[in-house]
């Protein structure tokens, strides 16, 4: 199966590089070492300074996920950040609602503590295979998301396996759920002896696997990854997540510009896609979830 949109991005190239692509397959002979000397005797007697203006664009970002455990749930908004390593500013004194299918409303209030920050009611619990609507009013401005709440699928195969003896170390391998989901999976082996005094960085790990429908060539062909080793005595925590269809293509272009990103094949940079409308980016999703523990033996 060929992904969607390369060979459309591929064979759709623009711009002075597929401009000099389609000069150099017409050019024959003499005609082609004539044409590549005159761009390397031009390009070194002249310099051209480009004058680019470049916009930042007012948008709002919201990050807001609900699931069927009940608790408080959060829908953060915040505004872009165009600088590397930058912090995003909160957006306060937003009003929010979520309506369920069943026109059920539930008012989400801003967090005194955390700015931006807006919370269900304590023991909300969103409802399997229900429809949600997040509405957002700041200011004049008005936005809408919907998502729906797909059932989560037992969890998958996941094997623990022995890579050293001495001292024994382990290391785990998540096989690909059936059904599009996440799943995360924490690491504990602060309290086995000859570990527990070591700093959190060196006695914890938290990875996450996911599932995702389709082909994806940045997978297919993904950067080398740290591989996480553990003792006997490792205790593992899994959650597994359902991943509702619009979130599957959030995720999809997050990790192609994170996790998949150095690979063979990269894709432009962009913003991910939304399930928002207009003049917001970011997602509202719902996720119904399970979890388990273990032990390492």
């Amino acid at each position: 199966m060929e992904p969607a949109g390369l060979t459309e991005k591929i064979a759709g190239s623009t711009g002075p590089a597929g401009k000099y692509s389609k000069l150099l397959h017409r050019a024959k002979g003499p005609a082609l070492v004539g044409f590549a000397l005159l761009l390397a005797s031009s390009s070194c007697t002249e310099q051209i300074d480009w004058d680019l203006d470049y916009m930042e664009e007012d948008l709002l970002v919201v990050e807001g996920k609900i699931t069927n455990q009940p608790g408080r749930h959060e829908v953060r908004l915040t505004r872009p950040v165009f600088e590397m390593n930058g912090i995003p500013e909160p957006v306060s004194g937003a009003r929010m609602e979520i309506a369920d299918s069943r026109l059920t409303l539930h008012p989400l209030e801003e967090d005194s503590r955390r700015p931006g920050v807006y919370l269900t009611e304590p023991g909300f619990a969103a409802v399997i295979n229900r429809g949600y609507r997040l509405r957002i009013a700041l200011g004049k401005q008005r936005y809408t998301a919907v998502t729906f709440m797909r059932p989560v699928s037992e969890f998958q195969n996941m094997r623990v396996f022995r890579v050293q003896d001495d001292p024994p170390l382990f290391e785990l391998y998540i096989s690909d759920s059936q059904q599009p989901a996440i799943v995360r999976v924490a690491l504990d082996w602060s309290h086995v002896r000859g570990y527990d005094t070591l700093p959190d960085t060196d006695n914890h790990a938290l990875m996450y696997h996911y599932s995702l429908g389709g082909v994806d060539v940045n997978r297919l062909f993904p950067p080398d990854r740290e591989h996480v080793r553990f003792p006997p005595g490792t205790v593992i925590i899994r959650e597994k997540e359902s991943v509702a269809p619009v979130y599957e293509e959030f995720l999809r272009g997050m990790l192609a510009e994170t996790d998949w990103r150095g690979g063979v094949f990269d894709v432009l940079p962009g913003n991910a896609r939304t399930n928002l409308s207009e003049g917001a980016i970011g997602y509202f999703t719902a996720a119904a979830v399970i979890r388990d523990t273990m032990v390492v033996r």
